[in-house]
Order: C-alpha cells, then sequence, then structure tokens
C-alpha cells in the first residue's frame, strides 16, 4: 500500500466517521418521533367506528326480553374473549354463542358484558387498541367468517 494514501486515509477517518454518526443520529431521532407521533395519534384518534358498545353506557337493552341471567352473560363473554386471546382463535366457540343469541337484546347484553378489553399482542399503555366484542371480532376473524358474523348481527338488526 502506498503510504501516501494510507496517510490521507488516516487524516480523514474522523470526518468520515463523524459524518456517519450524524447520518445514524438524524435517522434515529426521526424514526423515534415518527413511531413517536403515530402511538399518540392512534391514542388520541381512538376508535371512531360506530358500533354498539362504543358507548356501553347508553345502549338500550329491553331486560324483560333477555334469554339469560346476567352472571350467564358473563360467562358467555369471558369465553369469547378466551376463543380470541393469545395465539389462535377458536371460530367454533365465537359462532356457538353468537348463534345461541335469540333476540336483539340478547346480543346488545352480550356486547356490554364483554366491555372494552385491550387488544393487541404487546397490551400495554402505548400499545394495543382498546376495543369492543365488535373490534375484537373485526381483528380476529377472515373475510369469510366476518360475513357469517354480520349475517348473525343483521338478523338480530344490529350494525357490525
Amino acid at each position: 500500500m502506498n503510504p501516501l494514501v494510507a496517510a490521507a486515509a488516516v487524516q480523514a477517518a474522523p470526518g468520515i466517521i463523524d459524518k456517519s454518526f450524524s447520518l445514524m443520529k438524524v435517522v434515529f431521532l426521526t424514526a423515534i418521533t415518527a413511531g413517536g407521533g403515530f402511538f399518540i395519534y392512534k391514542k388520541i384518534k381512538g376508535n371512531t367506528k360506530v358500533t354498539p358498545g362504543n358507548n356501553l353506557s347508553k345502549l338500550q337493552i329491553s331486560k324483560t326480553g333477555l334469554s339469560y341471567s346476567d352472571s350467564e352473560y358473563g360467562i358467555m363473554a369471558q369465553s369469547l374473549y378466551l376463543a380470541m386471546d393469545g395465539p389462535g382463535t377458536d371460530e367454533e366457540t365465537i359462532f356457538a354463542i353468537l348463534q345461541s343469541m335469540r333476540n336483539r337484546d340478547d346480543l346488545l347484553m352480550l356486547i356490554k358484558a364483554f366491555g372494552i378489553r385491550r387488544y393487541g399482542i404487546v397490551t400495554s399503555l402505548w400499545f394495543g387498541n382498546d376495543l369492543n366484542l365488535v373490534g375484537w371480532l373485526n381483528e380476529e376473524l377472515g373475510s369469510s367468517d366476518k360475513a357469517k358474523v354480520r349475517s348473525i348481527f343483521n338478523n338480530l338488526n344490529v350494525p357490525f
């Protein structure tokens, strides 16, 4: 190797390294800012889709038309949660429960019993979304299963 080329490379190295670190710093800070901005946006935006259960306290449910007790709705809601939580989805359980709803009030009571639950792989303050039963079903099911759920909901006059 030519000693002059080696000397020039040694003299230029600190400047090149400084520029590389400077560029990496800009890229890193941009990624952090964009990611943080995205999570803040998602938290502020929330779930704007109008579905039953977005405002659980305002659901109009006729208690005289219910087919099950409050505790049975709670058990069914927990069973739905367990069918969808974690890896995989137990579609058989989901459809068995949804098809057991005899009228609109049954389905609305099930949605109310399910409540709002954190959905996502990492369910912390910044990760995941707070979703009702409709949101969970939309996240967990494929298009053909969503069509079946939509049919069940439509037959009971509940939007999906």
